[in-house]
């Protein structure tokens, strides 16, 4: 199983409504594609895990570098891992406060700029593929 890691920046303004919309469409594509992962949103910024076939999730990720929505696209990680985090989920998404970051022991540098490191992000997925809500 493939999976990358990867984190940008809006370009243009997201709320509630046009990140639905994107999910659901995010949803149905991966879906057909055989792709799992999750989505969190936050202050501006999105970090995305997503996984399955090699092939697959890399032409997925050049297809979401390529979109103009978004912005300042860095791979945090990518790699083989045996099992599927997200195995239930086409694409899981949270939408998460700065608040609720800064809560989280070792998350409170998300923010600040060049602060997204890998082995965190990878921690972060690792608890919430473990929680269904």
């Amino acid at each position: 199983m493939y999976y990358i890691i990867y984190s940008s920046y809006t370009s243009l303004p997201f709320n509630d409504e046009v990140l639905r919309t994107l999910l659901v469409k995010a949803r149905e594509k991966n879906q057909q594609m055989g792709v799992t992962g999750m989505m969190l949103y936050f202050d501006g910024k999105f970090i995305q895990l997503i996984e399955g076939d090699e092939k697959t999730v890399k032409q997925l990720y050049e297809t979401i570098f390529d979109d103009p929505r978004h912005d300042r696209k860095i791979i945090l990680r990518e790699g083989v891992t045996e099992t599927r985090f997200f195995s239930e989920w086409s694409m899981s998404f949270k939408s998460i406060s700065p608040e609720e970051l800064i809560a989280v022991d070792g998350y409170k540098d998300l923010k600040a700029p060049g602060g997204i490191n890998s082995s965190a992000a990878m921690r972060l997925f690792k608890i919430l593929s473990q929680k269904n809500d």
